[in-house]
C-alpha cells in the first residue's frame, strides 16, 4: 500500500512537469519524465542543500534526449521547482494553522531555526510573484552586475541564459493561466498523497494520532527537509522525536517514523542514481540528425 502511494506521488510530480513542458510546446513522454525526476531526486537527496542539486541533471537529460533548447529546459525546471516550493509553503502554512487551533503549534515558534528556514523557502515564491507582476529580478541582477556584457564567455552565456529563461517563465505565467492552475492542482494532490502515506505509516506503527497531530508531525518533517543538509540528515530524526515528545509519546515512536522515511528516501534515491547513470551512459540522441533526415525525406 505504501509503495503504491509513493509510485502515485512520483507520477503526479512528473505530471506537473509534463504539464509545464506541454504548455511550452515541448512534448516528452511521461515515462521519460519520471526517470528524469527520479534521477534528480537521487542527486538532490545525496548532495548538501535543502533538496536542491538535481535540477541540472533534469536540464541535461531534457536537452540531451529531446528537441528542447537549453533556455526552455531551464525555465521549465525552474518553474516546476517554484511551484513545488509554493505548494510546500502552502501545506506547511495549512498544517501550522491546524496545529495552532489544536493548541500545540506554538512549540514550532519557540524553535527559532524554523523561522529562518521558512524565510529561505519563501524567496523562490517571491520570485514567482514578481514575475507574475512583470518584474524581472534576475534580469535586473544580470544587468547591474554586468554579466550579460562580460568579456568572459561563460559568464556572458550564463547571464543571457538566466535572463532568457526568466522571460520564458514570465510568458508562461501570462499566457498559460489554466496550465499553471492545473500544475498547482496536481501538486496539491501529490502532497495530499504524501500526507496520506505519513498518516498510514503512523497507523501501521500503532500510533494513535489525530489529524491535527499528524499535521504537526508532518509539518516538522517537511521543515527538516528544507535544512541545508543532505536529506535533512539528523534534522529529520530530531524533528520527529521532538514532535512525538511534544504530543506526549515516547521518543522511540519518532525515531521509528524517521527511520521509515529515511529508508524510503534512500531506496528511491539509489534507484534514481542508478537510473541516471544508465541514462547518461547511453549514446546521445541527436535530435538535429533526426530533423535532417526528415527534411531530406
Amino acid at each position: 500500500m505504501l509503495a503504491g502511494i509513493n509510485v502515485l506521488v512520483f507520477l503526479l510530480i512528473a505530471l506537473r512537469w509534463e504539464i509545464i513542458l506541454r504548455a511550452m510546446g515541448i512534448k516528452v513522454p511521461l515515462s521519460k519524465l519520471i526517470g528524469y525526476r527520479l534521477t534528480s531526486f537521487g542527486v538532490s537527496y545525496f548532495t548538501p542543500g535543502p533538496q536542491f542539486g538535481g535540477e541540472p541533471a533534469q536540464v541535461a537529460l531534457l536537452v540531451r534526449n529531446h528537441p528542447a533548447q537549453t533556455a526552455s529546459a531551464v525555465s521549465s525546471v525552474y518553474l516546476d521547482k517554484l511551484l513545488e516550493l509554493l505548494v510546500n509553503i502552502l501545506v506547511i502554512a495549512g498544517g501550522l494553522f491546524l496545529t495552532f487551533n489544536a493548541g500545540f503549534g506554538n512549540e514550532i515558534l519557540r524553535q527559532n531555526g524554523w523561522a529562518s528556514v521558512l524565510l529561505l523557502a519563501s524567496v523562490p515564491m517571491a520570485h514567482l510573484v514578481a514575475l507574475k507582476t512583470r518584474r524581472y529580478p534576475l534580469k535586473g541582477l544580470a544587468e547591474k552586475s554586468g554579466s550579460i556584457r562580460s568579456h568572459r564567455q561563460w559568464v556572458r552565456k550564463t547571464g543571457n541564459l538566466l535572463v532568457e529563461a526568466e522571460g520564458q517563465i514570465a510568458t508562461f505565467l501570462e499566457k498559460n493561466p489554466k496550465s499553471l492552475l492545473l500544475a498547482i492542482l496536481v501538486s496539491l494532490i501529490s502532497w495530499a498523497g504524501m500526507i496520506l502515506e505519513y498518516s498510514l505509516v503512523a497507523q501501521f506503527l500503532a500510533l494513535k494520532m489525530s489529524y491535527q497531530q499528524v499535521a504537526f508531525a508532518f509539518v516538522l518533517s517537511r521543515l527538516a527537509f528544507l535544512a541545508p543538509l543532505p536529506g535533512g540528515l539528523g534534522v529529520l530524526e530530531a524533528s520527529q522525536v521532538f514532535a512525538v515528545q511534544t504530543l506526549g509519546m515516547p521518543a522511540a515512536f519518532g525515531l521509528a517514523l524517521s527511520l521509515w522515511m529515511r529508508a524510503r528516501d534512500v531506496l528511491i534515491g539509489l534507484i534514481g542514481l542508478m537510473l541516471g547513470s544508465w541514462m547518461f551512459a547511453r549514446p546521445v540522441h541527436s535530435v538535429q540528425e533526426d530533423v535532417k533526415i526528415k527534411k531530406w525525406s
